[in-house]
């Protein structure tokens, strides 16, 4: 027969050895069992925000090669106004100590619209005396080029493999309740957006499959984004992307 210690730590008893690997387990062990055949990717947090010249990235976590990475909040010096910046999360080959195992990270800003060669958190053009806007009017807003947070990109861990993020999938969600034109397939799906987060890779691409009636095939985030807005009723994102990256937007 099995059985599961957890320890109690209580007055008067003797700190054992046991009791403290016991601790140290715990966490590293259920997070494995949690997240069993899910991707790399980002789970929860870094929240980004501009004041000042500086820009803050929020504490986080990452799912990466089975393990659980916690980020601290960081706040880097930023001037590359008018330029295409991707904001990044890099991981380094983990090294040891003989009191720690240690995972080496930055996060760091790239200039240039490149593909990121780390985890992407977010990217943007920010125009010089403009607030960084994380508020969005509609699912096309968040594709705006100029002042505004575009996390169409950012790589979300999820069962079978790599899903977009939460927060699209929910004004995604809103966009198809609002406009009152939805199919039969399509409020089984909302409401998984509105309750389940992270939507499965899988279920993602199936559902963009059916209801456009075309082929199942692997697609890049920027093609789900394209559709997500396709199904949502605003027409093709490229035609008002262009538009839109003609110059700043008045804020």
């Amino acid at each position: 027969m099995q059985e599961y210690r957890e320890p109690l730590f209580c007055k008067g008893r003797v700190l054992k050895k046991e009791s403290l690997e016991a601790l140290r387990d715990f966490p590293g062990s259920l997070a494995e069992l949690g997240y069993a055949g899910w991707s790399d990717g980002i789970l929860f947090g870094f929240d980004i925000s501009f004041e000042d010249g500086w820009l803050t990235i929020g504490k986080g976590a990452v799912w990466q090669d089975g393990q659980v990475i916690l980020a601290q909040q960081q706040s880097i010096p930023f001037h590359a106004y008018n330029e295409p910046v991707v904001v990044q999360f890099r991981l380094y080959p983990a090294a040891s100590t003989d009191d720690f195992n240690i995972r080496p990270y930055e996060i760091c800003i790239e200039i240039g619209e490149a593909e990121a060669t780390g985890l992407e958190l977010a990217r943007f053009r920010l125009s010089e005396g403009a607030r960084l806007r994380k508020e969005y009017r509609n699912l096309q807003d968040f594709g705006t080029a100029y002042n505004t947070l575009d996390i169409t990109r950012v790589p979300y861990a999820g069962p079978g493999g790599v899903t977009v993020s939460p927060v699209l999938l929910r004004a995604f969600a809103h966009a198809i309740m609002e406009n009152g034109a939805q199919q039969d397939m399509d409020i089984p799906f909302v409401f998984l957006c509105l309750n389940h987060p992270p939507v499965s890779r899988e279920c993602l691409l199936w559902y963009l499959s059916r209801r456009l009636r075309v082929p199942y095939r692997e697609l890049g985030h920027r093609e789900i984004y394209e559709r997500l807005i396709q199904i949502a009723g605003h027409g093709s994102c490229q035609t008002e992307q262009k538009r839109k990256n003609l110059g700043p937007s008045v804020i």
